[in-house]
């Protein structure tokens, strides 16, 4: 088994996750950066539009708070919205620094960059941001695959793993900032990289810390779903002359009424648009029609990104559907990304409390340079009075024989199994839910885990599959259970028997916990925070 020490071990190499390592530098201190794949690029931050919500010249701080409350329909920590709202500027004049173009657009700011551009935004952003990691003493650890953070004594000291030539590795460390994101990617339709599986949320709860509002899943409302494409986002704006249409080749835009347009539709009803279009979809087929497009429109983003596909955008009608897009959900920090575990540190999407029961539009990446910055800045400060804890390395290296002995063939196939879990997520907590296909889901789900329990991994890459899926399997859970017991339709939650909002009774939230194994589901009323307004 390989050991080595650090100051400060940062998990996750997407916006949160290279912000906080930058930040966390500055105390002088030995950082490492961790990265599941390939840093920067392996994350949905590549993927992103690369908009930040933020007060500009005529978008003004309270503007900011107002639509992020309206949107998180009431289920917002406020004070965790009023950090991020007033400290966004500020986040944005940091990337500014660190080498990130930014110019004033709508209500915040977008990477700059040429409108002639067929690159993707978001990978604009990782670039720059790569060229300041480079600059930097910053440890990287590509395809470094964590499967537990290291508690002992009641704090934590380090994580185990596994490194990218297969060795077991322990890594010693005074902090650990979990920056992992979310877990688009559990469902079989999803706009995240492949790798976005929940693995922050099943580190977190193995390790004693409860979760928030899991259940509370975002929906984007238009991605391709061409078969043999990949699902990919279709972001704003929209041509005016871009059509929506159902298989009968009417306007759907204009038999929903969801918008004048469809760039209004998605931006000011992104959950109305998104469940509606998949009842829609239930009926039949949706397509967009962009074949009444300008040719001078398509030398511009996104179009233009569309134009290098061999796909025949241009000459036809072409599916798109719904997809998951963001989890709310995640875990709590206080204002500067301290866990209630000692020496765990977290930022980005795997953080609860700003988005409430939907998310603004652009405050993801606002919501990852904002706590980014500050968990950086509070691990450095809590580091530099700790020193490196004792860790039983016999310990971690019987973790590792354990699970790596299991090595007598596989019942069933890792891949199979993950796509069978995806497609029980899609089916049964999809953007409408009802409680007896929930239920369905569970029963299906406790059969899924009894075959995850018996593939025993014949290789490294089984090895990882397995532990990909026991953390899905437990993700599934959680979100299917808090489905069930919240009767209610709040943001992006939507149920078809319970489609009102019901604030009478479910002004809450509900916490999840992991209890020698068990998952325990309670509920507790909304802390909006009033000291202090």
């Amino acid at each position: 088994m390989e050991e080595f020490s650090t100051d400060i071990l940062v998990i996750g190499s997407g916006l949160a996750g290279i912000v906080s390592a930058l930040e966390a530098e500055k105390s002088g201190l030995q950082v490492s950066l961790a990265g599941k794949f390939a840093i920067g690029m392996g994350t949905n931050t590549s993927l992103a539009n690369a908009a930040f919500t933020a007060a500009n010249s005529h978008f003004t701080k309270e503007d900011h708070l107002q639509l992020t409350l309206e949107t998180g329909k009431g289920l917002n920590q406020l004070k965790r919205v009023k950090t991020v709202v007033k400290n966004a500027k500020g986040a944005i004049e940091k990337l500014r620094k660190y080498g990130v173009p930014m110019a004033e657009r709508g209500i915040g700011y977008w990477v700059d960059r040429p409108s002639s551009s067929a690159q993707m935004p978001g990978v604009l952003l990782v670039k720059a941001l790569m060229e300041k990691l480079k600059s930097s003493p910053i440890r990287l650890l590509p395809g470094f695959v964590v499967f537990d953070l290291v508690v002992e004594g009641g704090e934590v000291l380090g994580a185990f793993g596994f490194l990218r030539d297969g060795k077991p590795g322990l890594i010693r460390s005074k902090a650990v900032i979990l920056a992992t994101g979310g877990a688009g990617a559990v469902y079989a339709r999803n706009d995240n990289q492949r790798s976005i599986l929940g693995d922050g949320y099943a580190l977190a709860l193995r390790a004693g810390l409860p979760l928030y509002d899991l259940e509370f899943v975002q929906f984007f409302p238009l991605v391709l779903a061409e078969p043999r494409l990949s699902t990919f986002i279709l972001p704003p704006p929209y041509p005016k002359e871009a059509r929506l249409i159902n298989h009968k080749k009417e306007d759907l835009l204009e038999r929903l009424a969801i918008g004048e347009n469809i760039t209004q539709a998605v931006i000011t009803q992104r959950d109305r648009f998104s469940i509606a279009l998949y009842e829609a979809s239930e009926k039949g087929d949706i397509y967009l029609d962009l074949t009444r497009v300008p040719e001078e429109k398509w030398q511009h983003y996104p179009l233009n990104f569309l134009k290098k596909s061999k796909f025949p955008f241009r000459e036809r009608p072409f599916l798109v559907l719904p997809a998951v897009h963001f989890f709310m959900g995640g875990v709590e920090t206080d204002e500067d990304g301290e866990t209630s575990l000692p020496g765990l540190f977290a930022a980005g999407e795997v953080v609860w409390g700003l988005h409430g029961a939907n998310r603004l539009g652009g405050n993801a990446l606002t919501e990852c340079g904002v706590l980014g910055i500050r968990a950086g800045t509070s691990a450095g400060q809590y580091a530099r009075l700790k020193e490196i804890g004792e860790v039983s390395a016999r310990k971690w290296e019987k973790r590792a024989i354990d699970y790596m002995k299991k090595r007598r063939g596989v019942f069933d196939p890792p891949g199979d199994l993950l796509r069978q879990l995806k497609a029980l997520a899609w089916k049964t907590i999809g953007p409408i839910r009802e409680e007896t296909s929930m239920r369905e889901g569970l029963e299906q789900l406790a059969s899924l885990e009894g075959r995850i329990d018996k593939v025993y991994p014949a290789t490294l890459k089984d090895l990882f599959r397995k532990r990909d899926l026991e953390n899905v399997a437990l993700l599934l859970k959680a979100v299917l259970e808090g489905s069930l017991l919240r009767t209610e339709s709040r943001g992006s939650f939507s149920r078809r028997d319970f489609p009102d909002q019901n604030d009478a009774n479910w002004l809450k939230t509900t916490c999840y916990d992991l209890e020698k194994g068990d998952l325990q589901i309670t509920h507790r009323p909304v802390n909006q925070d009033i000291e202090g307004e």
